[in-house]
């Protein structure tokens, strides 16, 4: 997860939807993307915002 946050590398697959998380203000139309790096065969997700660069809500993948 720290090298993850520390150096985020993520893609955008074409299996995930576009964001819509109107709970958090985190949406498409507003530049946030979900991205998801896998590291040592751990998969973790992450959204970014496009137009600014910040990167937020990192998980580990079960």
């Amino acid at each position: 997860m720290e090298e993850v946050k520390a150096n985020p590398q993520g893609k955008t697959p074409a299996r995930i939807p576009p964001m819509s998380d109107t709970k958090n203000g985190w949406l498409a139309k507003d530049g946030w993307v979900k991205r998801v790096q896998n590291v040592n065969k751990i998969e973790i997700h992450y959204i970014e915002n496009s137009r600014t660069g910040e990167k937020t809500d990192f998980k580990f993948k079960d």
